[in-house]
């Protein structure tokens, strides 16, 4: 201690001895200070990596997989996509993950740290108070259909999050977060258009433009958002041959349209679906007393083309990210007295966090104990028989429209197409589908087996085994010996049954499995 304060008047000394351990100690105690946010972020870390392992990934998630593994960056990008409906950053990440040797398995996880890191973002980040922002990350889409469920959807929450974070910090940034969003999916591109607007709308009323270098990068961010959201438009926009035409799978009537926008604002929020109405009466109430009513835009061009192009369940979830996003961006300063609107609109938030977390705990608990989806069982199953040889076509028994695209969710688990009659091993919405044609020629020959997709909207639905295509095959000589299902949780119910139902060839050598069995 002498030598330390050699040179140096007592008085000063111990007054340096005494800053040292309180400057070292600064960081551990703001960690300590954020104790609730932390073991928030392990409670959701936690619930995820529990989730991951038991869900069994679909049809949905195995196509882009299927295409990024196949196919060269530039085929991918100028041909393939196209076929999808949607922009390619998230084929972009899953073929850059693919070449980095991820497996199927890998990118679960991988999603689910991109998940978590979101929930970082918000939990740190935000300036929610702990009430609002601790249980906000434990709702249905944050932490099981936007962490364990591997979509291009995953990417929505960490992108809106970021928007919010540097709305009022940089142009250049926010441009290229907002053309990146647009890339995600089409009902994100919406949200990211309408979120322009309104950043364009606040920097012409509060005059930002007048700063020196404001302009420059305002337009220097105009041209990097508006590259990319062509960029995004050039790879989603459908091509000729596109199997549903682009005419024909927008909707024209007016009550469909309308019937479509009020259920993407009120079928993801809560149960029953009434209280919905309830929930945006409040946010609007709130927003309104922040006069901040123009940044529902992005809600309004999200409900008038969901109304327009259709939405599912995975659709409808972009909202709770964007009212996060919304409310972050917007929030009154700690000086402002909370009003009674703004009292309305985040006990609306609690109350909406509180009805998902149930959604949440049903939706894990199901996939704990239940399939999501019949692929995995199935490939498993069929593994022995592609290790001998066997020949397997596919074929479907009913859905027309989707015809035999859910067996593109058993082809990840093979290092190839195991399908004889499927020319890609991936799935092409194109006109003039070829897999039903091939399947026609090559059941003369008798393949080994043959996987009949069956699928419905109502899981109550039994399997129809009066189905023509089923006679054909019994007439043809094939035996049903097994069946693989899966079922979805969406909210408290239970929607979209998917069957691989699998027909052995009568006369073929013994099977690895004898008996018949359904699961």
């Amino acid at each position: 201690m002498e030598a330390a304060t050699e040179g140096l008047a007592p008085s000063q000394g111990i007054a340096d001895l005494r800053r040292r351990p309180a400057s070292a100690a600064g960081a551990p105690a703001k960690m300590r200070s954020r104790w609730p946010e932390w073991c928030a972020l392990s409670a959701y870390s936690a619930l995820v990596a529990f989730a991951i392992p038991f869900h069994e990934p679909f049809a949905d998630e195995a196509q882009g997989w299927q295409l990024a593994r196949s196919l060269p960056l530039a085929s991918l990008f100028k041909t393939y996509i196209r076929y999808e409906g949607s922009p390619g950053l998230w084929h972009f990440l899953l073929w850059i993950l693919i070449r980095a040797q991820v497996s199927y398995t890998g990118l679960h996880w991988i999603c689910g740290a991109i998940a978590v890191a979101a929930t970082a973002l918000l939990l740190f980040k935000s300036p929610f108070p702990l009430y609002l922002k601790l249980p906000l990350p434990f709702t249905v889409f944050l932490v099981y259909q936007y962490a364990v469920v591997a979509r291009n959807y995953i990417l929505a929450p960490i992108l809106l999050y970021a928007i919010a974070l540097f709305w009022k910090r940089s142009p250049l940034i926010l441009a290229l977060l907002l053309g990146l969003l647009a890339n995600v999916a089409l009902h994100a591109a919406v949200i990211s258009g309408g979120l322009a607007i309104v950043y364009l709308v606040e920097q012409v009323r509060h005059r930002g433009a007048k700063h020196p270098r404001r302009p420059r990068q305002l337009l220097l961010g105009v041209v990097i958002l508006l590259a990319l959201w062509a960029f995004a438009i050039w790879t989603a926009w459908p091509p000729r041959d596109f199997s549903g035409h682009l005419s024909a799978c927008l909707r024209s009537s007016p009550l469909l349209i309308f019937r479509g926008a009020v259920g993407s604002l009120v079928l993801g929020i809560f149960y029953p679906w009434i209280l919905s109405i309830a929930f945006w009466i409040a946010i609007v109430y709130c927003l309104r007393a922040r006069r901040s009513l123009l940044y529902l835009l992005p809600v309004l061009f999200f409900a008038i083309f969901a109304g327009i192009a259709g939405l599912t369940w995975w659709h409808v979830g972009l909202l709770i990210p964007l009212i996060i996003c919304l409310f972050w961006i917007t929030w009154p300063t700690a000086s402002i007295k909370v009003s009674q609107p703004e009292i309305y609109g985040r006990t609306a938030l609690v109350a909406m966090a509180i009805m998902q977390i149930l959604w949440a705990g049903y939706a894990i608990e199901f996939d704990h104990y239940n399939a999501f989806s019949p692929d995995r069982a199935t490939a498993e199953f069929l593994r022995p028989y592609v290790r001998q040889g066997a020949s397997i076509a596919v074929t479907y028994a009913y859905d027309p429209e989707g015809r035999g695209f859910f067996s593109i969710g058993i082809l990840p688990y093979f290092d190839r197409n195991i399908f004889i009659n499927l020319p890609e091993p991936f799935w092409l919405w194109r006109n003039g589908d070829l897999s039903e044609g091939m399947f026609a020629k090559s059941l003369p020959a008798r393949p080994d087996l043959v996987v009949v997709e069956q699928n419905s909207n109502d899981p109550g639905i039994p399997v129809d085994f009066e189905n023509p295509k089923i006679r054909l095959l019994d007439h043809d000589g094939y035996r049903f010996t097994h069946m693989f299902c899966g079922v979805m949780p969406v909210g408290f119910q239970l929607v979209g049954k998917s069957c691989h139902l699998i027909f052995e060839r009568v006369t073929s050598p013994p099977s690895p499995r004898d008996t018949p069995a359904r699961y």
